[in-house]
């Protein structure tokens, strides 16, 4: 699926949901409350550049995996990921559900994740970060991050970068490529 000129954003300010209007018989809802949103003041508004290009990259991101490793579907993450990109709101940390990891540094090339809350492991996509945190994206259907609180799929957090933990399926792949050379 490739980003159209005529996709647009459609909020309902009744019942506070966001949609991607695709097509004329094709609409999705995007995950997110209305609290956890700004700037979406508005029915219906065109998507722009800088919306086409975070859904080309995170599909393209996407697509590198085998898409049966993948917990979700490549177009639903990319429309999510477009979504919180121009709509999110801005939040504060919320390292302390996750345990902390050994790694010192994580790569800015490095896009896939996992967090462990200890109840709970969960694949992440890391949709903006700096020197200091992430903000990470759900990719499994759920996580428990506590006795009482869970996580829904496409639902965003920030936490710090020792908290972030390599992706099984970046290792895997990373392992099957160097047997691969080991044996040709």
């Amino acid at each position: 699926m490739e980003s159209q000129p005529h996709w647009l954003w459609l909020y309902n300010q009744e019942s506070g949901e966001l949609f991607v209007k695709l097509s004329e018989d094709d609409s999705r809802q995007i995950a997110y409350k209305a609290s956890q949103l700004v700037n979406i003041h508005f029915e219906n508004s065109e998507l722009d550049i800088e919306d086409a290009s975070v859904f080309q990259s995170t599909t393209e991101l996407l697509e590198a995996y085998p898409s049966d490793k993948l917990p979700c579907a490549i177009d639903n993450a990319a429309l999510h990921a477009m979504a919180w990109n121009r709509f999110g709101r801005p939040q504060m940390p919320q390292s302390w559900h996750f345990q902390k990891s050994d790694i010192s540094e994580w790569p800015a090339e490095r896009r896939l994740c996992e967090l462990n809350s200890g109840f709970d492991q969960g694949v992440f996509m890391i949709i903006d970060a700096d020197d200091e945190f992430a903000s990470c994206v759900l990719l499994d259907e759920s996580m428990q991050l506590s006795a009482i609180k869970t996580m829904r799929q496409f639902q965003v957090i920030k936490v710090t970068l020792n908290r972030l933990l390599p992706a099984t399926i970046d290792l895997a792949m990373s392992s099957q490529s160097s047997w691969g050379q080991r044996l040709a």
